[in-house]
């Protein structure tokens, strides 16, 4: 469910980003992309600005894995919970700046994008740890791979049990039944991601920029419930 939730977040606002600002900011690839292009074409001021959009990146994963590495085991849900609750300010704060400049030059979105890239790379570090390097919600690159991944484990599993299917290839090794959970949790980062750039494209194209308004209260709302946890789990102590 967090996995989605996240994912659903991501996707708002990758898309809604790229509407604001033309830049992708969930992920770094298209950051080293742009940044190897304006630097073929010779403008190393754009391409200085879209590599700091990978920096940014870095540094808020590398932010996110401070604060819970600085926080006790029992700790954690605090930890997570803070994060989340930094990483939905910088949101509303990309609101704020985004309509106090109203400005179009191309540097000055990239200083926008930089609050953004800081709080999507918060995002990723956070679930990577929480599912142990298993699952990204902010790209789908490497959750494509790892669902076609799956896909061929499960193809190869329902061959062995009903010889019906088509061999594709010899197989030298024997299938084992792939885990259900975690081809479940892939499909819906997935699909959620999916959604959420959907939506977020068309609020944003209706609400400019206060249609970030959704997953800065999604990310913040996430933070409440992480604090509560930590206060259940305080009170359950004996």
């Amino acid at each position: 469910m967090l996995a989605g939730y996240l994912a659903f977040v991501a996707g708002f606002v990758n898309s809604g980003g790229f509407i604001l600002i033309h830049s992708y900011t969930s992920h770094v690839t298209g950051s080293i992309g742009r940044f190897s292009t304006d630097l073929a074409n010779g403008d190393l001021v754009a391409a200085t600005s879209a590599l700091s959009l990978a920096l940014m990146f870095f540094l808020g994963a590398f932010a996110a894995s401070l604060i819970v590495e600085g926080h006790k085991t029992e700790h954690t849900a605090s930890a997570y919970g803070l994060a989340l609750l930094v990483q939905g300010v910088l949101l509303a704060l990309f609101i704020f700046l985004a309509g106090l400049s109203q400005a179009t030059h191309p540097r000055i979105r990239d200083a926008e994008a930089a609050i953004l890239c800081f709080a999507m790379g918060m995002q990723n570090s956070l679930v990577t740890r929480l599912s142990g390097a298993v699952i990204r919600t902010t790209h789908l690159t490497g959750i494509t791979t790892d669902l076609a991944i799956e896909a061929a484990r499960w193809y190869r599993w329902h061959r062995a049990k009903l010889h019906g299917l088509p061999s594709l290839l010899r197989a030298r090794v024997p299938p084992e039944r792939p885990s259900p959970g975690r081809s479940a949790v892939l499909s819906v980062v997935l699909l959620t991601f999916t959604i959420g750039a959907a939506v977020g494209a068309t609020m944003t194209w209706r609400a400019s920029r206060w249609a970030m308004l959704i997953p800065a209260a999604l990310i913040l709302a996430a933070s409440a419930f992480a604090y509560s946890q930590r206060n259940q789990t305080d009170e359950a102590k004996p």
